[in-house]
Parts: structure tokens; sequence; C-alpha cells
């Protein structure tokens, strides 16, 4: 599909977004397509809690699609201070050389390579961002460097995080609100917070757990084990988080890169949106950065074949559908923001109801079929 055939594919999204809140009987929905900073189409519906009607301006939860914004951010900063992926993390973070750690490049760490997808240290909280960070440049990789690579569900907002106050200067946070947010919408105060303010935290849907737990298969079968690399790095630090716990105001507004970003479907969008437009904000080599896949095959910890570039997941396995250079980030029960760069696109689904599994489920697939014009197959 070109841009010119979007407006069918519009047309095809409506309907599939209908189907969607049809099929979603609890909680609600929003779907946002953007281009060239302009919206094409914002969709919503269902309650944002109960008795609360889902809007435009509906924050919610995004679970781990979090991490691509925390990622663009932490690409920026090693951009402007003239720090290649070559370079060892070790140069700017000193005690990450640590228990055979001193090669380890910001390559191999934004692609998931560095072995560090579990932390060794029990007991932490997923606010602990010091004790973390220790932590985990004090520990050895979960596994030899092999080129092999495995996602740090938990573990990877905690180092983007410290890479970005290593090199900048300031949290993650801050360099978001203080770099990004006017960049990216300069027209308006982008609806998208590492930590959301106290006026909004009512407003921030209720997310609500699965009815049911993943299908029987190699993921489900490890999560169930606590001692695996499965279950280690998507519960710790901060053992099991259930959405009863991310629905509480402290959690709302606490800064969390791995997973704990809020944000609408729109803002989402806009920011992808943001990431295929040709502006002097981002170089044409960070750029490519963001699209080009270093890691691919099947993750160690996820126990599906997934593909990464400097920390955005890419589209070698149809994550985003058909488009090649997709890239992006999908979160815990279904969120999904990408960016399309062939068509310029902006895309982000944010629900309240989760599906189960760490990956994109039966709704997002419908939406992209809609959206591709693929058949039922795909």
């Amino acid at each position: 599909m070109d841009s010119s055939g979007l407006d069918g594919a519009l047309d095809r999204v409506k309907e599939a977004f209908a189907e969607v809140l049809e099929e979603t009987p609890r909680g609600g929905a929003a779907l946002s397509i953007w281009q060239d900073d302009k919206c094409l189409i914002s969709l919503y519906g269902g309650e944002s809690s109960p008795a609360k009607p889902w809007t435009n301006k509906t924050p919610c939860l995004i679970w781990s699609a979090s991490k691509g914004v925390g990622v663009a951010c932490t690409l920026h900063s090693l951009q402007e201070h003239g720090i290649t992926l070559k370079t060892p993390v070790s140069e700017i973070w000193p005690e990450f050389s640590a228990s055979g750690k001193n090669g380890i490049t910001f390559e191999d760490l934004l692609s998931h390579r560095a072995g560090l997808a579990a932390i060794d240290r029990k007991g932490l909280s997923i606010t602990d961002h010091e004790g973390v960070a220790e932590s985990l440049a004090s520990q050895p990789p979960n596994w030899v460097h092999d080129g092999s690579h495995g996602y740090g569900a938990r573990t990877f907002g905690f180092l983007i995080d410290e890479i970005v106050r290593r090199v900048s200067g300031e949290t993650l946070a801050s360099y978001w609100n203080r770099t990004f947010r006017r960049i990216v919408a300069p027209d308006t105060d982008l609806d998208l917070w590492f930590g959301v303010s106290g006026k909004y935290v009512e407003d921030v849907a209720t997310s609500i757990a699965p009815k049911t737990p993943p299908p029987p298969g190699p993921f489900s079968i490890a999560f169930g084990d606590p001692n695996s690399l499965t279950r280690r790095a998507l519960s710790e630090p901060g053992g099991i988080l259930t959405p009863s716990v991310m629905n509480t105001p402290e959690m709302r507004q606490a800064s969390i890169p791995s997973l704990g970003l809020i944000s609408t479907a729109d803002a989402l969008a806009r920011f992808y949106s943001f990431l295929t437009t040709s502006n002097s904000f981002f170089t044409s080599e960070t750029r490519t950065l963001m699209q080009t896949t270093i890691s691919r095959g099947v993750d160690r910890s996820l126990l599906e074949k997934t593909s990464f570039s400097a920390g955005f997941m890419t589209n070698e396995f149809g994550v985003y559908g058909p488009s090649r250079l997709a890239f992006g980030h999908p979160g815990a029960g279904g969120a999904l923001g990408f960016a399309d760069p062939e068509l310029g696109l902006g895309f982000a689904f944010i629900p309240s109801a989760m599906n189960p599994g760490a990956l994109p489920g039966s709704r997002t697939r419908k939406l992209l079929r809609a959206l591709y014009g693929m058949p039922e197959s795909e």
C-alpha cells in the first residue's frame, strides 16, 4: 500500500476498531494514526473507568510500549554528545565494567545482547533507580556474550535511564520533558508522561487484567518457573505488577521508563509520526539506527522470534504488518506504538483491558490487517 491508498485504509480501520470495541466488553480503547504531523484518524470508545466514557484526551498506561519513547531520548542524548554505538558503556559509566562487562558496547546494551535481561539482587523496588542501576552495574551477564539476545522487560528502562543520566546529567523523564515535548508538539502540551502530574492522576484509564492466562506453550511454561530467565526478566525488580498495583496514584506518578509511561493514543502516534519526518532534531545516522536490525532470532526471555535495532523492536517478524522499515515497541496487554517510515505514519493503539501475553494479540492484528489491507491469514 502507498500513501494514495490511505483513504480506503482508514475506512477499514474505523470498521475494525468498532469490531475491537464490540469484542472488548470491559474498559475502553483508543487508536490514532498521524502522518506528516497531521492527525489522519483518532478513534476511541468504551469506558476509561466505570461509568466514565473514554475521550480523545483519556491517558492510559502503555506498559512496555514506554520503551520506544525512552529509547528515542537515549539515542538523542548519545547523538548530541558524539557517542557512537560501538563505544563501551563503561566509558561513560565506569562501574559498569565490573564482572566481565568492560567490552559491552551501547550497541549490545540497546539491542538486548548485553546479557542483563534479569537482575540478580532480590527485593528491589521498581522505583528504586539507584539501587537497580548499581546492582546491574556490578553483576555479571546472565549468559556468555555470544551475539544472542534476551529482552530486558524490567531492567532495560533502568539501563537507558542511567545512560541518559551519565551523558546529559539529568533523568530520562527530565530529558523528555525538557528536550522532546515542545519539539514533537510545539502547539500543545503533549499528553505523554514518565510519571503523570497530580492533576491528571484521576483522568488515567483504569487498567484491567486479562481474563485468561497466555495459551500453553514455551513462554507460559517458563513464566511458571520462578527461576527461569523468562520469569525473572518479566517480574524483577518489583515482583509481579498487576493492573491494580499500577492503577494506584503512587505508581501513576512514578517515573518507570520500562513500563510506566502514560499517554493518549494521539500523543503516542504523533511522537512516532515525528520520528518519520525530516527535521534537524535527529541526524540521518540516528534515524538509520532506529530502524536497522541488530538482533534477530529466538529471544532468550520471550522464547519467540524477535528483532531489535538500537532499542526499538523492528519488523523482521511482522509485528507491525508488512512495512519493511517499521519500528516501535509493543506493550503487555496489547498496547502498540510504531513508525512506518515508508508511509510517514505514526500509529498507536492503547487499550485498558489487557490481552494475555507480552506481544500484540488478536485485536492489534485485526487493526493492522485493516490498515494495510492484509488477508486474514497474515
